[in-house]
């Protein structure tokens, strides 16, 4: 993995090989955007310059995470783009939005079938994993020396601390990313009459 720091004249960016299509990837720093990274039809990476501390004590902790959006997340960024289309004249920009929209269908049931595969990744301490649960939830997963680290923040402008784990058993990790991934089906989930009630 390479950093480009800032310099006058040079763009500041982080180039890596992909974990799970060996490609490179070229995460480039924007003013408006941040760090983005264009590599369609694989994964989304985040820079995360400094995680949070946990419990007063920080760790070492990958430069990149790959991100795992959650199927909910993914619907809800769906029902955006069917907002403004609805809204949308200009012919050009809703088939754009259009070809958007499925694009972010064709990534439903993804996190799920790749989480095993991103979970080796982790092993290995270069990358994290970021699961966006939606509905400004997320949760972040890395190897923080001999131990794995895991925070998951909700709901707020001021990030409040939802979950933490810090483990050395990868079927935790494995947990702890479940229950972010599937954050908002299981809230959502109306209880169940009993039969005869």
């Amino acid at each position: 993995m390479r950093y480009s720091g800032v310099q006058i004249g040079f763009e500041p960016k982080v180039v890596f090989l992909c974990p799970l299509c060996s490609k490179e990837v070229e995460m480039v720093y924007d003013r408006s955007e941040g760090w983005t990274a264009e590599h369609g039809g694989c994964l989304n990476f985040s820079l995360i310059r400094k995680v949070p501390s946990i419990q007063g004590r920080e760790f070492r902790a990958p430069l990149v995470f790959m991100e795992l959006e959650s199927d909910f997340s993914v619907k809800e960024a769906v029902e955006e783009l069917r907002r403004l289309i609805s809204d949308e004249r200009d012919l050009g920009k809703k088939s754009k939005l259009e070809s958007g929209i499925r694009k972010l269908e064709s990534k439903i049931g993804f996190a799920d079938k790749k989480l095993p595969e991103l979970l080796e990744v982790v092993k290995g301490g270069s990358f994290g994993i970021k699961v966006v649960s939606g509905r400004a939830v997320y949760a972040l997963v890395w190897k923080a020396t001999e131990k794995f680290a895991g925070l998951a923040y909700g709901g707020g402008a001021d990030d409040n601390l939802e979950g933490l784990i810090f483990t050395s058993s990868m079927d935790e990790v494995r947990e702890f990313v479940l229950r972010w991934l599937h954050n908002w089906e299981r809230t959502l989930q109306l209880p169940r009459k009993k039969e005869g009630a």
